[in-house]
């Protein structure tokens, strides 16, 4: 006969008996076949996987306990706090601000040399000031070669193409 202790000798306490899985830390000791707490990118939620494959100390590959999917480890979301994604409102017109300033910068700084109208066949060197009829008033700040220039209009910065160095 198999002799079971009486329901009364039988205690359960958190040190001894506890139903919750292991959770993974990046500084716990990992090895394969153990269970990771990782993001599911098929259940789009955090959820208990096997680790598959380590690459050294890192996890590299996971299996869901949930789906039986196998894909990369994930670190789980609730863990880290996605970035704050700033609005392109803000970062559209930051740029255009100091492309504004530099441009009247080198406006006033080349105040003296004379408007070329641009053409595509014209001419054009460091520091000239041309009139483009779409962009308007700008200036040569970089020369790429063979034929192209990078003109600092007003609002943008453009790349021209022009018939070479004069």
């Amino acid at each position: 006969m198999l002799d079971f202790p009486s329901y009364s000798t039988i205690t359960t306490t958190k040190e001894n008996f506890s139903m919750a899985r292991p959770k993974n830390t990046s500084t716990a000791s990992t090895e394969v076949a153990q269970e990771a707490l990782s993001y599911c990118t098929s259940c789009k939620m955090d959820l208990n996987h096997v680790i598959v494959a380590m690459k050294g100390d890192r996890i590299a590959k996971v299996q869901c306990l949930t789906c039986k999917k196998e894909h990369v480890y994930r670190a789980p979301k609730g863990i880290t706090t996605p970035p704050v994604k700033k609005s392109k409102k803000k970062e559209a017109e930051s740029p255009a601000t100091s492309v504004e300033a530099e441009w009247q910068k080198l406006m006033t700084a080349h105040k003296d040399t004379p408007i070329k109208a641009y053409s595509m066949k014209g001419q054009f060197g460091l520091g000239d000031r041309l009139k483009h009829p779409t962009f308007g008033e700008g200036i040569v700040g970089k020369l790429i070669y063979p034929n192209k220039l990078e003109v600092i209009f007003q609002t943008d910065i453009k790349v021209l193409i022009h018939g070479g160095t004069a």
